[in-house]
Formats: C-alpha cells, structure tokens, sequence
C-alpha cells in the first residue's frame, strides 16, 4: 500500500466514526481537518499543557475528533498490517478495509474471491482497543468518550 492509498483508507475508516461522534465535523470540515493532519500528522502531540492539542474556543468546543480520529485509525490499521504480514498473510486496502468493516456491504463493488480474510484474535483486538484509546487520551479527548471511541473502532471490526 503507498502512501496515498494508506491515507485514503485511513479517511475512509475514520468518516463514519467521526459522524457517529461529532456529526459537526463532517463533509468539508472533514476534508479540511483531513488535510492538516496528514499534512503534519505529528501536530495533535504538541500540547499547550493546560488546554490539549486541538483545543479552542469555549470549553464546550475543546476538541476536534477528526484528527484524533485520524492518528487512532491510522496506528490502528499499522498494528493490523503488522499482526497479519507476521502471520504470513498478504495485506493489501481491501484486506484491511474488510478486516475494519466486517458485515458491512462493500462501497466499491465484490471484493476478490481468492483473497484469504485477515483477522485478528480477542488479545490483538484488545490491543487495537488500547491503541485507539490511548491515541485518544494523547489528543486530549476525555477519559470516558476515549474509551467510547475505542469501543466503536473494535465494534467496526468485529461486528459480523
């Protein structure tokens, strides 16, 4: 996968989860957040200490979930790759977005038949849940939705 077709994965497994946890954010803030974070994705850590990476405004609008989105979804599909190329299987787009999206129609027509299933056992599960959620908790989203947040990007991939 290059990079190009990482980032646009890692767009496409993000999009739902930010409408599900931030409707506000979606359509052009979406893009526009998209961007920025993959044009410096190392921006969300740099903290002012008393107001968090992405925060801004009133107190109400103290983070946006479309980066941290982003940095979780992405260390999320990192540790997938390697989980799955250390058990010999092959990787590619549809594999993972499969693996993420598990019961859900495909969005770009049938997938290749021939192509084995990637899949992850309960403790890699339980390892992208910790990922997600401490990706979460570094951009400053409080405890109780970080886990929130985790909990749904694990239910994406193993919903059946």
């Amino acid at each position: 996968m290059s990079t190009d077709q990482d980032e646009a994965l890692v767009r496409e497994l993000a999009e739902p989860l930010v409408a599900q946890f931030s409707p506000a954010e979606q359509g052009e803030l979406f893009d526009v957040l998209s961007e920025a974070h993959f044009a410096d994705p190392a921006a969300y850590t740099r903290q002012d200490p008393d107001r968090g990476p992405l925060a801004f405004g009133l107190p109400e609008l103290t983070v946006l979930l479309t980066p941290v989105f982003l940095a979780a979804m992405n260390e999320a599909v990192r540790y997938a790759v390697a989980a799955a190329m250390a058990k010999g299987a092959k990787v590619t787009t549809a594999a993972i977005r499969r693996l993420f999206r598990r019961g859900r129609a495909p969005e770009s027509g049938p997938e290749p038949a021939q192509e084995p299933p990637l899949s992850l056992t309960p403790e890699q599960w339980s390892e992208v849940r910790q990922i997600v959620e401490r990706v979460a908790l570094k951009g400053g989203v409080p405890a109780d939705q970080a886990q929130l947040m985790a909990d749904a990007v694990v239910g994406q991939g193993r919903s059946a």
